[in-house]
């Protein structure tokens, strides 16, 4: 008894976890906005549309950024704190922009 008991259990687990992998692979998934789209939504976070990220996108838009740690991407001029996240960004710019869009999309 306790032994079929465990092997529908398992059967069970096995079952969930095949719907929980097959829910996650949908091939209706949103598509990840474009650089430009999501530099164009940090570019009206500071109230100016200028092509200028003004706050630090490597700080999630936290933090007030400097012209002088500034990176030029896909036709905009982003300000980071510091030399550190500007490097950061420099490193990996689809990173940076996957962070920065985190902090421009609403969470519903």
């Amino acid at each position: 008894m306790i032994h079929s008991l465990e092997r529908v259990t398992q059967r069970a687990m096995w079952f969930m976890m095949a719907l929980l992998w097959a829910c996650g692979t949908s091939t209706s998934s949103p598509q990840p906005a474009s650089a430009k789209a999501v530099l164009s939504a940090a570019d009206k976070v500071d109230g100016t549309i200028d092509k200028t990220v003004s706050q630090c996108s490597g700080c999630g838009l936290g933090m007030e950024g400097d012209p002088a740690h500034a990176v030029q991407h896909e036709g905009f001029e982003l300000h980071f704190c510091s030399e550190t996240c500007a490097t950061h960004f420099e490193k990996d710019p689809d990173a940076g922009v996957k962070r920065l869009e985190s902090a421009v999309t609403p969470n519903d």
